[in-house]
C-alpha cells in the first residue's frame, strides 16, 4: 500500500478527487515511472490512492500511473525487491504515448497530487 507522498497540501475532509484533463497537466521534463522486473509499468487502481481524497465510485477501478519528479520519491513508492526506477529523459513522451497507455488498461496520470484524465483533445 503506497505511503501518502503525492498530497502537496491539506485536503478538506470528504473532498473529492478532481480529475483534470491532460492539456493542463505541468508534466515534468525529467521524470521517473516505477516498473516490475518484467519492465511492465506498476499502475494500481485508483481506489489505492485513497490519502488523495475521496473518489467517486465509478472511478476506484481505474488504473492510475503515478509519474514522480523526484528519484528518491520514486525509489520510496517501489518496492526494492520487485520493482526498479526508470528515468523518463522528456516528460512528454507521456502525451505522446497516451494511446499506448490507454492499450494497457491507464487511464489516469497521477503528476504531484493531482489526478490527470489520459485523454488528448484532437485540435
Amino acid at each position: 500500500m503506497p505511503k501518502p507522498l503525492f498530497a502537496t497540501g491539506k485536503l478538506a475532509d470528504g473532498a473529492i478527487i478532481q480529475i483534470l484533463p491532460l492539456a493542463e497537466a505541468l508534466i515534468p521534463r525529467t521524470c521517473y515511472l516505477v516498473i516490475d522486473r518484467a519492465s511492465e509499468l506498476i499502475a494500481p487502481p485508483l481506489r489505492d490512492f485513497g490519502d488523495l481524497g475521496q473518489i467517486p465510485e465509478e472511478e476506484t477501478q481505474n488504473k492510475i500511473l503515478p509519474v514522480f519528479d523526484n528519484h528518491r520519491i520514486a525509489k520510496r513508492y517501489s518496492n526494492p525487491r520487485t520493482q526498479r526506477v526508470i528515468k523518463l529523459p522528456d516528460g512528454r513522451i507521456l502525451q505522446k504515448t497516451y494511446s499506448h497507455l490507454k492499450a494497457k488498461g491507464i487511464s489516469r496520470l497521477l503528476i504531484d497530487g493531482r489526478v490527470y484524465d489520459l485523454t488528448v483533445s484532437e485540435d
